[in-house]
């Protein structure tokens, strides 16, 4: 008797069951939407613009007048685990020109394949090395003919140095000049099916005066003595 009262309570089954409700059916569709959403957009291609080459390998240590002279003495991001996990490639040289003037190039290359590339920049590595930042300004560098990247300008000083620096911040085909833009810059890259590589670009000079035009023409010197891979690398592919 109590296996047939229990019996009387279950729903009917088969072509008499009642129509699934409205909201159950709308929320279905609109879960598999979703579904369908997320695997069009979710990103295919890796995008890496250095290859299996090496930074070492593509820049050269002499060009237009400049010429080699030590891979240390730059201010370096802290040497932690985060350092070492989003940077596959990491170049560091100091140039010297004959009428006495110096530069100091940084190039750092994340060829991260999760999507998630994050950059350590000079407004976080400096006053962690115990410098002031005493000006920051926005500028478009020419680094040739229809070429322009976008850049920040940077003088960052301590008692005993002071350093005028460009840098740049190149997320696959976008640059991002500000930290909270490169968490959108990447989101951005994946709606168009892309995992971004990423290279932060930094110029930097202890020379006195005005250093913006000598770090801007140290810039495009740069950019005319690279082969194509290394251009790519510094402003993307075409």
């Amino acid at each position: 008797m109590s296996q047939f009262i229990a019996d009387q309570h279950l729903p009917p089954v088969g072509p008499s069951s009642p129509a699934l409700p409205r909201r159950q059916v709308l929320a279905g569709a609109g879960l598999l939407a979703a579904a369908g959403a997320a695997l069009a957009f979710k990103p295919r291609t890796v995008l890496r613009t250095l290859g299996t080459a090496k930074l070492d390998a593509l820049v050269p240590h002499d060009f237009a007048g400049w010429h080699f002279q030590a891979a240390s003495g730059l201010v370096l991001p802290p040497a932690d685990q985060l350092r070492d996990r989003i940077y596959s490639e990491l170049l560091t040289r100091v140039y010297q020109h004959p009428d006495g003037g110096m530069m100091m190039l940084l190039i750092a290359y994340a060829g991260s394949q999760d999507g998630t590339i994050q950059v350590h920049r000079p407004e976080v590595c400096y006053p962690a090395g115990g410098f002031r930042l005493t000006d920051i300004e926005d500028r478009d560098v020419k680094l040739a003919p229809g070429v322009e990247v976008p850049t920040r300008f940077i003088v960052a000083e301590t008692e005993l140095r002071t350093e005028q620096m460009i840098y740049w911040t190149r997320l696959g085909h976008l640059f991002p000049r500000k930290w909270s833009d490169q968490k959108l810059a990447v989101i951005e890259e994946n709606l168009r099916g892309l995992i971004p590589d990423g290279v932060l670009v930094r110029i930097s000079t202890i020379n006195a005066g005005d250093a913006r035009a000598s770090l801007d023409h140290f810039a495009a010197a740069l950019f005319g003595a690279v082969g194509p891979r290394m251009k790519s690398v510094l402003i993307g592919p075409a």
